[in-house]
């Protein structure tokens, strides 16, 4: 009996320990549990951080709401004083480039008024005297230690010095009438070029805006394409020929390989494809187009743009760009190949007795030459870097990339954009491109291959570039794609979940007009 207990006793002290044991494991194993609930908060925290401080410089991170109030306020005012201080580099350009431009014309002006026989003959002499007593002044020889002027007597060291103090009082009166006659110059050569300015807008059928040219243009020739379609909207585009019910809602094809969605405005876009195009279709008011547009070109030629702002030369190469693409299509037909950059070579227009092509205006007006290498010849090289510093922007515009249309099945849609409200109107095309070509699935985001190409332009790397392209996106879908994205990385990284989709060269237009 003694033996049974004496068992039983050890076999509850067995089971108890078990118990124990089995607390005690249940513990560290939540423990272990928090602890890395605990890691992963810190590395995703250290990711965004990293994200935020690493950014390109406009390119907004994502704030993920587990941050702590204190850091989103730090990333928050980190932004805003990066955003001024890219303002304050920009002013500092533009306040350089009017002290350049300032200092040209007055060296230009004292040249024109040396060469002037207006210009007193002994202001040149003294001037050229007291430029050789300056240069004698600074010469090695008189900062010797044994110069010869100080072993003169003191009667020469006088009359020395009255005959310095004579010149420097009629040096300052020249440079006094100097100034006045400058002055006095700059007036006549201002009023001289209102004068000039006022009669070549008078004889070429007066006060024709360069901005005004270009939207008329625009409005032209996406006319002439959708009056040559035999085919209105309600054809089935390429993308969507075995799903008849998406017809005109999917133009770039994104809800046959992504998840089906809505996808915005482009929905309601008129296209003109090869198969509808009849280019021998005309029509009394296809002739009147035609006549029109042969007017507006003739314009176009006559224009003077030396006058125009930012916003407006903004808009007006925007517009000039996509009326020389179409205008090439019409003049030299549809490429048999998708040999898009042949056109773009061959494409010229007339602008203000400069003939240039689509690839001048695009990489060397409108954007940064970064690409240049690639698609102009050598020997045009130095002709291209002259029409940049004749027409080229201030300051380089990312957008650009969602307004620029060159007629292939991936480009953005063709819009008219204005002087007053370009900025508005390029945010706009923004937003709708990337909202009807972005596909969102859980296994895959896809990005046009546009975006690829001109990435370095929004983003640093694929990750910071996902980040802005949602905050692009309506905010529910931006939402879901983010979602997806998380879902996502939770079992493989996010650069295996990016599909880049392929660039589609064959012709097509979509207009918003």
């Amino acid at each position: 009996m003694m033996q049974g207990k004496k068992l039983k006793g050890c076999e509850n002290g067995v089971v108890n320990r078990k118990a124990l044991n089995r607390e005690k494991i249940i513990t560290l194993q939540e423990d272990v549990e928090k602890l890395r609930k605990k890691l992963r908060l810190e590395e995703n925290i250290h990711r965004a951080m990293e994200r935020a401080f690493s950014r390109p410089l406009g390119a907004l991170p994502r704030l993920p709401p587990f941050l702590p109030p204190s850091v989103l306020e730090l990333l928050a005012e980190v932004a805003v004083l990066e955003e001024e201080l890219v303002r304050l580099e920009e002013h500092i350009v533009h306040c350089r480039q009017e002290l350049y431009q300032e200092a040209v014309f007055t060296s230009s002006s004292i040249e024109n008024l040396k060469c002037s026989p207006a210009f007193p003959k002994h202001w040149q002499t003294k001037s050229k005297s007291a430029s050789t007593s300056a240069r004698e002044s600074e010469s090695p020889l008189s900062r010797a230690p044994c110069s010869v002027s100080v072993c003169r007597k003191g009667k020469e060291n006088k009359l020395s010095a009255t005959s310095i103090k004579t010149p420097m009082k009629k040096t300052t009166i020249a440079h006094t009438q100097l100034n006045k006659s400058l002055e006095a110059q700059k007036l006549k050569q201002d009023s001289h070029r209102c004068r000039k300015t006022n009669a070549e807008r008078s004889s070429h059928g007066g006060g024709d805006e360069p901005n005004k040219i270009s939207e008329d243009l625009v409005k032209c020739l996406s006319n002439i394409f959708m009056r040559m379609s035999s085919i209105k909207r309600s054809m089935v585009t390429k993308s969507q020929e075995n799903d008849k019910d998406t017809a005109f809602r999917d133009p770039y094809g994104i809800c046959s390989s992504f998840r089906r969605r809505d996808i915005g405005r482009y929905k309601n876009f008129s296209d003109v494809e090869e198969a509808s195009l009849n280019q021998n279709r005309t029509s009394s008011s296809s002739l009147f187009l035609i006549r029109q547009l042969k007017r507006l070109l003739g314009r176009l030629s006559l224009v003077n743009m030396q006058k125009l702002n930012q916003q407006e030369k903004l808009a007006f190469w925007i517009n000039i760009y996509n009326s020389c693409m179409m205008n090439g299509f019409l003049e030299h037909g549809i490429p048999e190949s998708p040999d898009m950059v042949t056109l773009m070579q061959k494409a010229t227009i007339n602008v203000g007795g400069h003939f240039l092509n689509a690839i001048t205006i695009e990489h060397f007006i409108l954007r940064l030459p970064h690409h240049s290498k690639y698609i102009s010849p050598k020997g045009s090289k130095k002709n291209e870097m002259a029409v940049r510093s004749k027409f080229g922007l201030e300051l380089s515009e990312p957008l650009v990339t969602f307004a620029l249309s060159c007629g292939s099945w991936s480009s953005p849609a063709v819009r008219v954009y204005t002087a007053s409200k370009v900025e508005e109107e390029l945010e706009v095309a923004k937003r709708e491109y990337l909202e009807a070509s972005v596909g969102i699935s859980v296994v895959k985001i896809g990005i046009p291959k546009l975006m690829d190409w001109y990435s370095h332009d929004f983003a640093k790397d694929i990750e910071s570039l996902l980040d802005w392209i949602f905050l692009q996106l309506p905010t529910e879908l931006g939402k879901d794609a983010l979602n997806c994205v998380e879902q996502g990385m939770s079992q493989s990284p996010s650069s295996t979940l990016v599909h880049i989709i392929p660039y589609d060269f064959t012709f097509r237009y979509l207009f918003s007009i």
